[in-house]
């Protein structure tokens, strides 16, 4: 609150100084009308109200050559007729002759040459009694002196004669000759001295006051102002011809003085408008053209310090009736959207200063001057000076009055702040570094037993207040550049403890504090909390709360033996189904009792399943713990348990193991799952216990690292394919086909069996991956070697039960084909029956979409499940592959010789064809081929080899190296066959 009272004193010390220089701004402004009353009735004024001068004729005539001398120039002009009383120069530099008969006069009197574009002027006395052509009937005059923009030339001859005069020019001036009273020149010449002194002192006044405002009130539009306000001083000099009497400067300094003057005084112009009207510019969108004006105005400043007067005057003009044409059209926009009162004193402004201007190119380019009194360039410049004046005063008390107005919202805000800052239902206080308390509301002396705040009169630290650590813990949390949260408990005055949630800011060497009791709150996420993570009906922690536990476990089982248990209860499944739920629910109670009285901490025990339970036993070994264990098992089984008047008998199972870093949460529960399902087929009732030398547990172990392998190089490093070739017992020299099959390799480079990774990839998900992988990298190679592909028959490719059941998988697969279309029609998808009857519908989708593409299916393992001729009767496939249980045995066993004569002729029978697996040796390929197999498989024919090695193959037969088995497929083929077959083997095997 103290923050409030500091800015509220200093609005009232900037509202106070505001005042000052607006009162300041307006008696600048009066004195200043008065100067321009003064200086309009002096512009107004001519040389013949003081001095009662009279115009001369004369004669004239440009020298362009400047070789003319006074003899030469005056018998030259004796000779012209004509005589005029003014002329106009037309921006000429070049010297002008003028001839005029001296008037007679009684007394001295004074020539002038009225015009503030005169740069020099000479003149010369010749006598009319002088004889022509002596160089002494011309002689030069020194009373001439410059006075009031202009020259005068003191005549004080008292013989008739002529004056001659040479003069130079600058701008669009016009020349005139007077006749003048002496004294009346000198009584003009001081009053317009003292009345240019008074004009111009109050217009640099003005200038210095408008500097003063800028560097106390930082606002750069007033500082533009007083530049501007000296350079409209320039101009009105220039307009009235104080140049050389108040600057002193050489005529070609002065005129360079003057035309850089005009130049910065069109970029101040825009430069203060911009200033001025800076959020109008910018709410209007006009921010483009003002941005061009300013450009154009700073191009006319670089080319007056470049360009001669005489072309710079031209250029000047032409800017300035651009500049009035983008300052109307900027001006009337903002006037339009808000009609604003410096808006509107700035136009008039402009207006007055616009037609002092207009008048003097007028003038100069037609020898026609406006006719309004008293108004040219001079007085335009002043009274413009003054009306922007007056812009910036009402600029200066707009801004004051939206102070006033912001004071007056600061203010009630701050009344309301305070009325709410009372009346907040939490607790606000304010502390020093040191934790003295300043201040706080009402709730906050309720909260802490603190007097009212009104009534505050020793201070008090936090750290009494609450305790040491509440300090500490607000004086660390807080910071400069955001809020922060934190939540501290500390002792309440009746002995319990106290939430408390505090939010804290660090500003200006306090820490403002807002704090909140949350005891209530905490203590409902507390029973919440219980709620997640117990089970309702025992108690005991469930699989969500018990996880945390068995994570910190595992990390722990590093440094010190921790195991963990798997209970199971034997045949409760019986006791729900007979007697119900609820006894089985009363079993289920009692069993938790049970279970917390053998199981104390620092052991943890928990509910995962319906009357499945786990139990983590700290720091124990395995011998330890399985007496544990043993001792839970007798509490569990050897006790009846009551429900009403019934007695149930409900024995347990447990598997117990040593938890080991490396396992996952997951890998925990199913390998003491395993260890309890070990127990159960030991007939129940049974504790066993894996220990690190367990094969069952080892073997867990290899798989665990086995799948962690495989997730971690899934699928490009880890795994590779080989081929194993099927062999056409119809036309073997014709024909190369085989079975594409996956192989893995561990991280040491050995090959892991296929049997162990493809199960561990089955139980933990990894098949449908692995599958994808096969059929994307087939399809490829396929590709890539096309030559190969014409030459292949089909290539088989397994599809596991997760991948065919996998929709994703599915999906993927129809895309792969379609991108791959050449080689699918190479490929032939094995199903087996277990897979494809888990889904019927989806697996004959399945069929359906491939063969679309051209891609065949084959029926494996076909005889070894009980649905057998149902699946093939549901499924369209192209081949039926027979299991090898009965091929292996066809010729030792008739019944196997029968089932597989009979599978052969149904298959031919509906228009599939036959492959047989497990041909082992020549006389079972005899039997196959005497039983009209179609294709054989088997270890007898050919091992599976590197896909490299058939790049070269024509026919299956150049890979089989059995003689024997050779000698009966050679039967089916002729003798130039047979020779083709042993080279390219050879060549193969060479390979």
């Amino acid at each position: 609150m103290a923050a409030f009272g500091l800015s509220k004193e200093s609005n009232r010390l900037r509202d106070a100084v505001s005042r000052f220089l607006l009162y300041g701004i307006a008696v600048l402004i009066l004195a200043s009308v008065a100067a321009v009353t003064i200086g309009w009735g002096l512009s107004s004024s001519d040389w013949e109200s003081y001095t009662q001068a009279e115009e001369l004729a004369f004669t004239y005539e440009e020298d362009s050559t400047a070789d003319l001398s006074p003899a030469e120039a005056f018998a030259r002009l004796r000779k012209s007729p004509v005589s005029t009383r003014t002329f106009a120069t037309n921006r000429s530099e070049h010297a002008f002759w003028l001839l005029l008969e001296a008037p007679e006069r009684s007394a001295p009197y004074s020539i002038v040459l009225p015009s503030r574009h005169l740069r020099s002027a000479e003149c010369w006395w010749r006598s009319r009694d002088a004889v022509d052509g002596q160089t002494s009937s011309i002689r030069p005059l020194d009373s001439i002196r410059p006075s009031r923009g202009g020259f005068v030339l003191e005549i004080v001859e008292a013989d008739p004669g002529w004056v001659l005069c040479k003069t130079r020019h600058v701008g669009p001036a016009r020349a005139t000759v007077l006749a003048a009273d002496p004294v009346g020149v000198k009584i003009a010449e001081q009053r317009f001295e003292r009345s240019g002194g008074l004009l111009f002192g109050s217009l640099l006044m003005l200038a210095a006051f408008s500097a003063v405002v800028a560097a106390v009130s930082k606002d750069s539009t007033f500082f533009f102002f007083s530049i501007w306000i000296i350079l409209n001083l320039r101009i009105a000099a220039v307009s009235a011809g104080w140049d050389f009497s108040w600057l002193g400067l050489s005529p070609e300094l002065e005129i360079t003085f003057r035309q850089t003057s005009l130049g910065g005084y069109s970029l101040i112009s825009g430069l203060l408008f911009g200033s001025l009207f800076k959020q109008e510019i910018v709410k209007l969108h006009l921010t483009p053209l003002f941005r061009g004006g300013v450009a154009f105005a700073a191009a006319i400043l670089v080319a007056s310090f470049i360009l001669p007067y005489k072309t710079f005057l031209p250029i000047m003009w032409g800017s300035a009736a651009i500049a009035a044409i983008i300052l109307g059209i900027l001006l009337t926009r903002i006037c339009a959207s808000s009609l604003s009162s410096i808006a509107i004193w700035y136009g008039l402004g402009w207006g007055f200063s616009i037609l002092g201007i207009a008048g003097e190119i007028i003038r100069a380019v037609t020898n026609q001057t406006l006719d309004i009194p008293g108004l040219n360039q001079s007085t335009g410049a002043v009274i413009s000076a003054l009306l922007t004046g007056v812009a910036l005063a009402q600029k200066l008390n707009d801004e004051r009055q939206q102070r006033v107005s912001a004071q007056n919202s600061a203010v009630y805000a701050l009344q309301r702040f305070r009325e709410n800052y009372n009346a907040m239902p939490v607790g606000l206080f304010s502390m020093k570094d040191d934790g003295t308390i300043l201040e706080y509301n009402p709730a906050f002396g309720v909260m802490f037993g603190l007097p009212p705040p009104s009534q505050y009169r020793e201070p008090r630290r936090w750290a009494e207040v609450a305790n040491e650590y509440a300090f500490e813990s607000l004086i660390r949390q807080a910071d400069e550049s955001r809020i922060t949260d934190t939540e501290i408990a500390i002792s309440s005055r009746e002995g319990g403890r106290r939430w408390l949630h505090m939010r804290a800011l660090r500003k200006q060497g306090r820490i403002e504090t807002w704090i909140e009791d949350v005891t209530a709150r905490k203590e409902a996420e507390g029973r919440l909390q219980f709620l997640a993570d117990h089970d309702s009906l025992t108690g005991l922690l469930n699989r969500r709360g018990f996880n945390a536990y068995l994570e910190r476990a595992i990390a722990a089982s590093r440094d010190r033996s921790i195991c963990f248990a798997y209970v199971d209860l034997d045949r409760f499944k019986l006791v729900n189904d007979l007697f119900g739920h609820v006894a089985g629910d009363q079993i289920l109670r009692q069993m938790s009792t049970r279970t917390r009285a053998v199981v104390r901490p620092p052991h943890v025990a928990a509910r995962v399943g319906g009357d499945e339970f786990v139990v983590i036993i700290n720091d124990m070994d395995l011998d330890a713990a399985r007496m544990l264990c043993e001792e839970l098992r007798r509490a569990l089984s050897e006790q009846p348990y009551q429900h009403q008047d019934k007695a149930f008998s409900v024995a347990a199972s447990i598997g117990v193991i040593r938890l080991d870093p490396a396992m996952s949460p997951r890998d925990a529960l199913t390998a003491s799952d395993r260890a309890c399902s070990e127990a159960k087929k030991a007939g129940g009732s049974t504790v066993v216990a894996f220990d690190s030398r367990s094969s069952e547990l080892t073997a867990y172990l290899d798989e665990i690292k086995l799948v962690a392998n495989m997730r971690e190089r899934l699928p490009v490093e880890n795994f590779f394919t080989q081929l194993q070739p099927i062999v056409s017992l119809r036309t073997p020299y014709s024909s190369l086909s085989y079975e594409v099959l996956v192989r893995m390799r561990d991280g040491a480079g050995a090959v892991v069996p296929p049997a162990r990774f493809i199960s561990a990839a089955e139980r933990n998900g990894l098949m449908s991956q692995i599958d994808r992988w096969v059929l994307r990298s087939t399809l490829e190679w396929l590709d890539e070697h096309p030559d190969h592909r014409e030459r292949l028959g089909f290539c088989t490719i397994n599809l596991s039960g997760a991948s065919l059941n996998d929709e994703k998988f599915l999906q993927d697969t129809i895309s792969l084909i379609r991108e791959h279309r050449d080689a699918t029609q190479r490929v032939c998808f094995e199903i087996t029956e277990s897979v494809a009857l888990y889904d019927l519908n989806t697996t004959r989708r399945f069929v359906d979409r491939v063969k679309s593409f051209g891609a065949r299916v084959a029926l494996d393992d076909f005889g070894a499940g009980y649905t057998s001729f149902s699946y093939l009767k549901e499924l369209p496939g192209d081949f039926v592959k027979i299991d090898g249980s009965f091929i292996r045995d066809v010729n030792l066993n008739p019944a196997n010789h029968a089932i597989t004569r009979a599978i052969v002729d149904l298959s031919h029978e509906i228009g599939m064809a036959c492959v047989a697996e497990w041909a082992e040796n020549a006389e079972i390929v005899r039997t196959l081929r005497d039983l009209n197999v179609d294709y054989a498989q088997g270890f007898g024919l050919c091992r599976p080899v590197d896909r490299e090695r058939l790049l070269h193959a024509d026919h299956g037969v150049a890979l089989v190296q059995d003689p024997q088995v050779i000698e009966v497929l050679g039967q089916q083929a002729p003798a130039a066959h047979r020779r083709s077959s042993i080279a390219g083997r050879r060549s193969i095997l060479a390979v």
